[in-house]
């Protein structure tokens, strides 16, 4: 199946959605509990393909647990304080 350019955004667009949503519920049950859900988790998967190798207990465990370091590691960097004279390294430009 050949898909044009509005297709594509259509359905790229409805399943960055649901990963949107995934994620913030995510980050949210972290927030509350220090765990992200077996259900979150599984929503996050479907959203982005084949479940493959995580259909297995073990590895959907593990699959789990980085997704909570995930969370966990991308909320110690958003609290990171910055000086707010601080310059950014890398400046971008329109040429």
């Amino acid at each position: 199946m050949q898909l044009d350019r509005r297709q594509f955004t259509k359905i790229a667009g409805a399943g960055g959605v649901a990963i949107g949503a995934a994620w913030q519920q995510a980050c949210a049950q972290f927030a509350e509990t220090g765990e992200v859900s077996p259900e979150t988790v599984r929503t996050l998967l479907d959203a982005q393909g084949s479940r493959s190798i995580y259909d297995s207990p073990e590895e959907f465990e593990k699959l789990r647990r980085a997704v909570e370091n995930l969370v966990r590691v991308r909320s110690e960097l958003r609290s990171f304080p910055l000086d707010e004279d601080e310059q950014p390294l890398t400046v971008f430009r329109r040429g």
